[in-house]
């Protein structure tokens, strides 16, 4: 390849001359256009994406928690003795700044260390939740 053969390669508008002097790039771009079909891409033809035609969905799993949270709480309803509307009652009576402090009271005995292996046992927790990719995107 000569380099007026490389300059046109890089930019054909520039040295559109090139192309009456050159007869093998013009041979081998004429086979290059003459390969190219001008008809219109049909729409409806379209393969799916990636994603569009994945089996898992995350509905599942949303909907398989909730519902075991439902379980736990009507469980520990169950166990405390009171029914599940008294206990919204409750929890809407609640006092959450009391809550808050109660909480921060059961966490300051843990002191520092205790509470960076706790943060880095939650973290550990969601970077494995996490690291599973959906399928669809990478398969």
């Amino acid at each position: 390849m000569k380099d007026a053969c490389q300059r046109y390669a890089e930019d054909p508008e520039a040295n559109a001359g090139h192309l009456r002097e050159c007869t093998n790039c013009r041979e081998i771009y004429g086979q290059l256009d003459a390969s190219i079909d001008s008809q219109p891409v049909r729409v409806d033809a379209l393969p799916l994406a990636p994603w569009e035609g994945a089996g898992y969905r995350s509905w599942p799993l949303v909907i398989g928690g909730a519902l075991a949270l439902l379980a736990i709480t009507l469980g520990l309803c169950a166990l405390a003795g009171i029914s599940l509307p008294a206990a919204i009652r409750a929890g809407a009576q609640l006092n959450w700044r009391a809550l808050l402090d109660m909480a921060g009271g059961a966490v300051r005995p843990l002191g520092p260390i205790g509470f960076a292996v706790l943060f880095v046992v939650v973290n550990t927790l969601l970077v494995v939740l996490l690291r599973r990719a959906p399928r669809g995107i990478d398969a």
